[in-house]
């Protein structure tokens, strides 16, 4: 990870950072240092928003905690190295390939000359001795040469499974780089890039577009309670029941903590409301129990916010009207759905 600060102001940042990872309790590994060094820097504001939420809610900097910021934040760094010894794969098959290639074509150019040699030969030749020589050589010759192609045939067979093996690598790190590893949903960063996208589509064809922003409630009381393991399982049971719920179209992802979000293209927003409710009422049905024992542990409920996405708007404030719509639904009692209606104005329904 490269920072572009000055030597005086890098020197201050990473004094910081230091001082940050010893009053937290943390090993001042690499990975850690990069997780401070860049919150002092202000230079991530969705790192800067994370690491403030946690610790308003009082939350300890634990190396899990740190660790999953790292993962999070600077994980394309990951996924550029896996990415880079892939390219350095590619480039030395197709290098072993353009050298096949290249001795099969100086074989058969050897072989022609040959030919044209022979050819010469036998125009000359004065004897059926002479004769059977010459086509004596220019079968050993035609041997060699099938045997050589069978060899390079081989080479290129080899090289086509090389080349096929890599191009399955990149689409798994691809599909790793855009998962959240708990819920197997979309992260961060594959939301952002649908939403764009989905956002260019109703631009172009004017059909409507829908955002949900999910929240589980309570969630910090229910893992005090309960621990994070079991935490862990709820975000993975709320992960499950979205995935099994949206359309092919829809992109269901974590945004961040215990909250999610769906993308939903072709969506008015009365089918993204009875979306959200159905979404809602299966979840606040379901029963958490322990799995060691089966004994109930209680229920969990979700607030939801949507908003329609007027042709225009910034997506960055679309985000935000379905966020505040988010907000209503928890500050009204929680475990409901709110909409907000227009882009102009704070109404919800």
């Amino acid at each position: 990870m490269l920072f572009a600060e000055g030597p005086q102001a890098a020197g201050q940042l990473a004094q910081q950072a230091m001082d940050r990872m010893r009053a937290e309790a943390v090993a001042p590994h690499p990975h850690n240092f990069t997780v401070w060094y860049a919150y002092y820097s202000g230079r991530y504001p969705d790192l800067t928003r994370a690491v403030d939420i946690i610790a308003s809610n009082g939350l300890p900097f634990t190396e899990a905690r740190c660790g999953d910021l790292y993962h999070k934040f600077f994980a394309a760094d990951g996924e550029l190295q896996a990415m880079q010894e892939i390219g350095d794969k590619l480039t030395e098959a197709l290098a072993g390939i353009a050298t096949t290639l290249s001795s099969a074509g100086n074989d058969a150019g050897n072989f022609g000359a040959a030919l044209k040699t022979f050819q010469g030969q036998a125009e000359l030749s004065d004897t059926l001795a002479q004769l059977r020589g010459i086509i004596r050589v220019m079968t050993e010759q035609a041997q060699r040469v099938a045997v050589r192609n069978q060899f390079l045939q081989t080479q290129l067979t080899d090289s086509a499974h090389q080349l096929e093996n890599m191009r399955r690598d990149l689409d798994t790190v691809r599909r790793e780089a855009m998962t959240d590893a708990l819920t197997e949903l979309a992260n961060r960063k594959q939301f952002d890039q649908a939403l764009r996208e989905a956002a260019a589509a109703a631009m172009e064809d004017g059909r409507p577009l829908c955002l949900l922003m999910i929240d589980i409630d309570f969630f910090k009381k229910f893992n005090d309670n309960h621990g994070h393991v079991v935490g862990d399982q709820v975000l993975k049971l709320v992960g499950r029941t979205l995935k099994d719920s949206v359309r092919g179209r829809d992109t269901a992802a974590r945004f961040g903590g215990e909250e999610f979000a769906i993308v939903m293209p072709e969506c008015t927003l009365d089918e993204a409301l009875a979306f959200a409710e159905q979404t809602r009422a299966t979840i606040a049905n379901r029963r958490i129990v322990k799995r060691t024992s089966g004994a109930p542990i209680g229920n969990i409920t979700l607030s939801v916010g949507v908003a329609l996405y007027e042709l225009g708007e910034s997506l960055g404030r679309f985000i935000q009207r379905a966020d505040e719509a988010l907000y209503v639904a928890k500050h009204e009692g929680r475990n409901q759905v709110r909409a907000h209606v227009h882009a102009g104005e704070a109404a919800f329904v």
